[in-house]
């Protein structure tokens, strides 16, 4: 095991509005089943310890904003320490105000990683129940997107996006299997609101590219699979309250394979097929908290496994204050937190040529966690996360089941403190008056159409 002792240093320049820190972020992690390892496989109980430590520059003039961060990641595991991993990140993102009416945001991101650790990359109330292949797979992935929204007039909002997504994963065995997965979309919406409610229209599509290449005699070979997916949804906001609120939205999403496969020339006959998808959200926020449960079927790419799935599923995310163990508590930002996310999802694979389902996966998700904030810039958590995934004897050829336990350990800190600047998180609002865009801890916020309607 290796053990690293760092002090990072790097001076603040405050040139008008502009920042730069010294940041360190990581977890400990203990699992009993470290390579994820099938439902009766072997179960491999191990630790690994993943430091990140990094740089992060703001920069704010009139009418823009800019954040820039780059991480080193050092992984590595207790038992199975055969190598240590150099990983990197980096990501840009920035905020332009090109009119009074007017919001453009640009992001891009890229880096390398390790699916299986990927949990502690994201917050506990933010976990996603979604499919993740098995094993330790490196991950490489890029992606970027940019946003504008317009406020047309007093009561309507129009905003266009665009987006572009790669990953490419390798299992890394003596005769690897790896994917390269592509997507890239448009959209466009139209909100009109009201004193309670709000309706919107969303419209848009996407190109998929996924290529697998496995070695000879794999239960699922090699192939190169194309589609062009046009959606449409309608969205309907309804506030209860001035803490309780609905989001209601339906539509359909056209999949249509295209092309031919270069590894199965013969199969030439690809048909299309529609999906209904749907969204039902009730939502309580507060300047304190919030609690969100969702109920959806979607149809996305699943990159990792490059594939196109159709999932349906529920979900509970819960950010709520512990005031009990805080003497001093701040109503916007508090020092102990409590996260987490409860879901269950069921996904289908999209057969590359019919268009028609085939194989089915069960996911069982469970993330919560404590987070204590001392100070901006300074946080420290433990979590436990909980993953069950069982699939079908056709799903199994995907990926095998498996259930995994792990208990995690966080922390993250930045030197100087203070921000000079701060690019708005975006996220979607679901609530007609726009209230809930202010999260847990006064993070701004800005409403997100760069990420594609996940319906």
């Amino acid at each position: 095991m290796l053990s690293i002792g760092t002090v990072l240093w790097v001076p603040s320049a405050y040139a008008d509005h502009s920042s730069l820190h010294a940041t360190a972020s990581g977890d400990v992690a203990v699992t009993d089943n470290a390579f994820a390892a099938p439902t009766d496989g072997d179960r491999q109980v191990d630790m690994y310890t993943q430091l990140k430590p990094g740089v992060l520059a703001t920069y704010e003039a009139p009418r823009m904003v800019h954040e820039l961060n780059v991480e080193l990641e050092v992984l590595e595991y207790l038992v199975h320490n055969d190598q240590l991993s150099l990983l990197a990140h980096g990501g840009w993102r920035a905020q332009f105000l090109p009119g009074p009416r007017s919001t453009l945001a640009l992001a891009a991101n890229g880096g390398t990683g390790q699916v299986n650790a990927l949990a502690g990359n994201t917050s506990p109330d933010q976990a996603s129940t979604s499919l993740i292949p098995a094993g330790a797979l490196a991950l490489r992935a890029a992606d970027a997107s940019q946003n504008l929204s317009w406020q047309s007039t007093k009561d309507t909002r129009v905003s266009q996006n665009a987006f572009v997504r790669w990953n490419a994963t390798n299992d890394e065995a003596a005769m690897p299997t790896t994917t390269n997965s592509v997507e890239t979309g448009l959209g466009f919406g139209f909100e009109q609101s009201f004193k309670h409610d709000s309706f919107g229209l969303e419209a848009g599509g996407s190109f998929l590219r996924f290529e697998r290449i496995a070695p000879p005699g794999a239960l699922m070979g090699s192939r190169l699979d194309r589609q062009i997916n046009p959606r449409a949804s309608l969205v309907w906001r309804h506030d209860i309250d001035k803490h309780w609120s609905t989001n209601l939205s339906g539509g359909v999403v056209y999949v249509n394979p295209v092309g031919v496969d270069p590894y199965n020339p013969m199969a030439t006959d690809r048909r299309a097929s529609p999906y209904p998808v749907f969204t039902g959200t009730l939502a309580y926020s507060e300047a304190w908290g919030r609690a969100t449960l969702i109920a959806q079927r979607s149809v996305s790419p699943n990159l990792y496994i490059a594939q196109n799935t159709v999932s349906d599923g529920a979900a509970l995310q819960l950010a709520l204050p512990l005031p009990w163990f805080d003497p001093y508590p701040r109503a916007a930002a508090p020092k102990f937190a409590a996260l987490g996310t409860a879901g269950f999802e069921r996904t289908q694979l999209v057969d590359p040529q019919t268009a028609q389902l085939q194989g089915a996966f069960d996911v069982v998700h469970l993330d919560a966690g404590v987070i204590y904030t001392p100070r901006p810039g300074e946080s420290f958590g433990a979590r436990y996360e909980f993953l069950y995934v069982h699939g079908d004897a056709m799903a199994a050829m995907v990926t095998p089941s498996f259930v995994r336990n792990t208990l995690f350990f966080t922390f993250a800190l930045r030197w100087p403190q203070d921000v000079a600047a701060t690019v708005p998180r975006r996220t979607q609002s679901l609530r007609a008056d726009r209230g809930d865009l202010q999260p847990l801890g006064s993070e701004p916020v800005v409403p997100d159409a760069a990420e594609p309607p996940a319906e």
